[in-house]
């Protein structure tokens, strides 16, 4: 019998809000996503600036710069 989970908590809330508010076909992160992943030399990102989010209050988020996106191979 497969095992079934329920995964709860601030970390799946906070990504369930960063897709609801997002712009669709664009990736969004948190500020605290963006500060373990900004150095990362193989993306870009652009600050969107502060997002209402609910249960969170105001964010300050990221989004996926696609023209920095290196090529799918």
């Amino acid at each position: 019998r497969m095992p079934r989970y329920c995964l709860f908590g601030d970390t799946v809330n906070t990504a369930s809000r960063m897709e609801s508010t997002g712009i669709a076909g664009r990736m969004q992160i948190s500020e605290d996503t963006y500060a373990l992943v900004a150095d990362h030399m193989d993306y870009s990102w652009k600050e969107r600036g502060r997002v209402d989010v609910k249960g969170k209050g105001s964010m300050k988020t990221y989004l996926l710069d696609p023209a920095a996106a290196p090529p799918v191979k």
